[in-house]
C-alpha cells in the first residue's frame, strides 16, 4: 500500500472536527500547502496573522481557539502524524489518557495496544529505542495475542496456542515465548486459568458472573417453599385461574414453578414451543405475588414484540442499564428481571446486568442455544445452559397454534441437523418453501416474490455481505430500483428506502437495530422515520445509518418479521445456527433461495459460530439445582 502523504492526517483533523467552523477538507489543504510542517508551530503558538494569509481574520481566530482546546488530542495527532498511525486514534488515546496522551506513550509505547495493532505499536516503539528483549515488549506480546483472540471472540486460549502465537509474534523460540508468558502473568496480563490464559479483563468478567451465579443457587429455598415462603399449592392454584383463558402446557408450568422458586434460572426452547405464552404467564404470577418485572431485550425491535406479545412494558436491556446507572430503577428482593432472546447476551453485558442487578433479585435468561452466539466476545446463555447446577426447563413440544406455519417444524430439522426437503415456491402461501436460484440470478428472483407479497411485511435476510447475492449487492439494487421510479435522493439514500440504526442513542431514544424509513432530505439532513417517530440524521451521522431492503442475520437476531425471505450462497460462515437464525425470524412465510445443495450442507453442518474457547464455568462441586432439572 502506498504511504499516506506527510500531513494528510492533520488535514483529516481540521476538516473533520466540528470546533474548527468553516474548515473543510479543500481548506485544510490549502493550509497545509501555504506552510507545510510550519502549521504545526502556527497552530500551536496561536500565530493569527499568519492564519490570515489563507483564512479570514475572524476564522482564524477561531481556528487558534479550538487548536488550544484539542491540545490534547492535537499533539497526538502531530505524534500519531510523525509515525504514520490514523490521527483517528489519537481521539481514542485521548479518551484513555487525556492530556497525558503522549506522555503515556512515550513512557510504555506498548499502551498504544488498546488503539492500534501489534504491528503499528511494536515499529513505533522500536523507533523509540525500545529494545527487543525488554520486558514492557515481551509482556505486550502475549497480551495482544490475547487480545486478538478476544477480537475472534475467544475469552480463553490454551498454554500450547499461546506458546505458539507468542513466539510467532516475536520471532523467539517456544522457550523465550513461554519466558515472555512467564513475565505477562507476573505483571497480571495474563490470568492463569484451567491450563491455560485470559486476558485480565474477560477474566475478572467471567469470575465475576461465576461468583453472581453460584451466590443466587446458594441463595435458593428448598423446593417444598417459594420465594418469601409462598406454598406451592398458591401458585398451583393461581396457575389454575391463569389457565381459564390460557391452557399452559406442563412444561409452560413447571417454567413458572422454576422462575417462582428461583433467584436464578433459565428457560429455553426452539421456534414455536409456546415461550411468550410461559413468559405471560411468569409475568403475572409474579405480578400477582407482588413483584416488580422488569423485560429486557437487546433490539429495540424485540423489546417491543416482547411486550406486544406479554401486554406488559419492556425495554432494551441498553435503556435498563442506563436508568440503572442513573439510579432510576426500582431495584429490591421483589424485583424479577427477563431478558429475551438471551443467547444475544454477550460477557461485557451480563457482566454489567449482574453488576447492577441487587444480589437477592430474581434473573431469567430466555432464549435459544441453536441461534447465533452474541456478536460481542464470550458465551453466556450456551455456555450456563451445559451447567447441572442451573435451574433450567427447556420447552420442546411444538404447539398446535404454530403448527400451521410450516416454520417450527421446519426450524426443529434445522436446528437437529437433518433438514427437511423444502416445497418449491409457488406464491404466497403460508409456511416454508424453497426457490432454486444461481446467485447471479437471485436479484431478479428476489424480485419476483416481493411482488407477490405487495403490501405485505418483508424482511430478507441474508449470511454475508459479500458476493453477487450477498447483503451490500442487494442493498445496491434495489435501492437503485427506488431512485429509477422517480424518489428523490441524496447522500446514499432515497426517500421510501428502509433503513436500520446501528448505535444506541439514549437521546434520540433509537437502539441499535431500529428499523425506520426514508421519508425525505432537508440541508444536509436525512429525514428518517422510526416506529411513527421523525427524526433528523445529519450527514456527519451517516456512519449510523444503513439500508435494510436487506440485513445480516446478526442484525434480524431477536427480531420476527410476518414474511422472510433468506437469499443463500455459499460462504464459511452460512453453517446450521446461521440458517436456523434466519429461518426462525419469520412468523407466518419465509422462503430460502439459493441451491438447494448449499441448503443441504449449511442445515448438516455443525455451528462453527458457535465454537469460542471461554472459561465461564460454575465450577461448583456437590451442589445441585435442587431438583430443577432440563426436561
Amino acid at each position: 500500500m502506498t504511504a499516506l502523504p506527510r500531513g494528510k492526517h492533520l488535514i483529516d483533523f481540521l476538516a473533520s472536527r466540528p470546533e474548527f467552523v468553516g474548515v473543510g477538507k479543500a481548506t485544510a489543504s490549502r493550509l497545509w500547502e501555504r506552510f507545510n510542517t510550519d502549521l504545526y508551530a502556527i497552530l500551536g503558538n496561536g500565530e493569527i496573522d499568519r492564519l490570515a494569509e489563507v483564512l479570514d481574520r475572524n476564522q482564524a481566530a477561531i481556528v487558534i481557539d479550538a487548536w488550544r482546546t484539542q491540545q490534547a488530542t492535537a499533539d497526538c495527532v502531530v505524534f500519531f502524524d510523525e509515525h504514520g498511525i490514523d490521527n483517528r486514534l489519537a481521539r481514542k488515546a485521548v479518551d484513555f489518557w487525556g492530556d497525558r496522551a503522549v506522555r503515556s506513550i512515550l513512557d510504555n509505547p506498548y499502551r498504544l495496544l488498546t488503539v492500534c495493532s501489534w504491528k503499528q505499536v511494536d515499529d513505533v516503539a522500536l523507533r523509540l529505542g525500545m529494545s527487543i528483549d525488554d520486558p514492557r515488549r515481551l509482556v505486550a506480546a502475549v497480551e495482544s495475542v490475547l487480545y486478538d483472540r478476544l477480537d475472534r471472540k475467544h475469552t480463553w486460549c490454551t498454554r500450547s496456542t499461546l506458546v505458539k502465537l507468542t513466539a510467532e509474534r516475536l520471532r523467539v523460540s517456544h522457550q523465550a515465548a513461554e519466558e515472555a508468558i512467564e513475565n505477562a502473568v507476573r505483571d497480571g496480563a495474563a490470568i492463569p486459568i484451567d491450563e491455560g490464559y485470559q486476558p485480565a479483563g474477560a477474566a475478572y468478567m467471567e469470575r465475576y458472573i461465576e461468583d453472581r451465579i453460584r451466590r443466587h443457587i446458594a441463595r435458593t429455598v428448598t423446593r417444598d417453599l417459594f420465594l418469601d415462603g409462598i406454598p406451592l399449592a398458591q401458585v398451583d392454584a393461581f396457575l389454575q385461574s391463569f389457565g381459564l383463558s390460557v391452557q399452559l402446557t406442563e412444561e409452560q408450568a413447571a417454567a413458572v414453578k422454576m422462575v417462582m422458586a428461583n433467584t436464578f434460572s433459565l428457560l429455553i426452547g426452539g421456534a414455536g414451543v409456546g415461550k411468550t405464552t410461559a413468559l405471560r404467564a411468569i409475568n403475572a404470577t409474579a405480578r400477582h405475588f407482588g413483584m416488580k418485572v422488569y423485560q429486557l431485550a437487546v433490539a429495540g425491535r424485540a423489546a417491543s414484540r416482547m411486550s406486544a406479545l406479554t401486554g406488559q412494558p419492556a425495554q432494551t436491556i441498553a435503556s435498563w442499564l442506563r436508568a440503572a446507572a442513573e439510579d432510576n430503577i426500582e431495584f429490591g428482593r421483589h424485583t424479577l428481571v427477563i431478558i429475551d432472546e438471551a443467547s444475544m447476551l454477550d460477557l461485557p453485558t451480563l457482566y454489567r446486568i449482574l453488576f447492577y442487578l441487587p444480589g437477592d433479585a430474581p434473573l431469567l435468561l430466555v432464549g435459544d442455544t441453536a441461534q447465533l452466539p452474541p456478536i460481542g466476545f464470550g458465551l453466556t446463555l450456551h455456555r450456563l445452559v451445559l451447567e447441572n447446577a442451573v435451574p433450567k426447563i427447556e420447552l420442546t413440544k411444538i404447539l398446535r397454534a404454530s403448527e400451521a406455519t410450516g416454520i417450527p417444524q421446519a426450524s426443529v430439522f434445522i436446528r437437529e441437523g437433518r433438514p427437511q426437503k423444502l416445497a418449491e415456491y409457488v406464491g404466497a402461501s403460508k409456511g416454508c418453501s424453497f426457490f432454486s436460484a444461481d446467485p447471479h440470478q437471485m436479484l431478479d428472483c428476489l424480485e419476483d416474490i416481493l411482488h407477490d407479497f405487495t403490501g405485505e411485511e418483508v424482511q430478507i435476510v441474508a449470511a454475508t455481505y459479500a458476493g453477487a447475492s450477498g447483503i451490500d449487492a442487494i442493498n445496491r439494487h434495489f435501492h437503485q430500483r427506488n431512485k429509477e421510479r422517480g424518489q428523490a435522493s441524496q447522500f446514499g439514500f432515497a426517500v421510501g428506502d428502509p433503513c436500520i440504526w446501528l448505535v444506541n442513542d439514549y437521546d434520540r431514544r433509537l437502539w441499535n437495530g431500529s428499523m425506520g424509513q426514508v421519508t425525505g432530505f432537508d440541508g444536509q439532513n436525512v429525514l428518517v422515520t422510526f416506529d411513527g417517530t421523525p427524526h433528523r440524521v445529519s450527514t456527519s451521522e451517516l456512519d449510523r445509518l444503513e439500508l435494510a431492503y436487506c440485513i445480516s442475520v446478526h442484525k434480524a437476531q431477536g427480531s420476527q418479521f410476518a414474511n422472510v425471505l433468506v437469499p443463500m450462497q455459499a460462504t464459511k460462515n452460512l453453517d446450521r445456527a446461521m440458517l436456523y437464525t434466519a429461518v426462525t425470524r419469520a412468523t407466518d412465510r419465509v422462503v430460502v433461495l439459493g441451491s438447494r445443495r448449499v441448503y443441504d450442507d449449511a442445515a448438516k453442518s455443525p455451528p462453527v459460530s458457535i465454537k469460542r474457547d471461554v472459561s465461564l464455568r460454575l465450577r461448583m462441586e456437590g451442589v445441585s439445582a435442587g431438583g430443577h432439572a432440563m426436561t
